[in-house]
């Protein structure tokens, strides 16, 4: 599996995703907080499927 900026960008989104939708989970059940960390979760996603063309290409 290479390395590049995107993967690194998506990883960085699942990490504050995990912690606001933790945060959230905490507060009581803050939905601010959820809701970003789903939101963030989403875009993590659709930064990770982008990716996965880029590692089944032969060079």
């Amino acid at each position: 599996m290479g390395a590049n900026p995107t993967q690194a960008q998506g990883v960085v989104l699942f990490f504050i995703a995990f912690t606001l939708i933790a945060l959230g989970l905490a507060a009581d059940t803050s939905f601010v907080a959820l809701g970003a960390g789903l939101a963030i979760l989403a875009a993590s996603i659709v930064l990770f499927l982008k990716c996965k063309p880029w590692e089944h290409r032969e060079e």
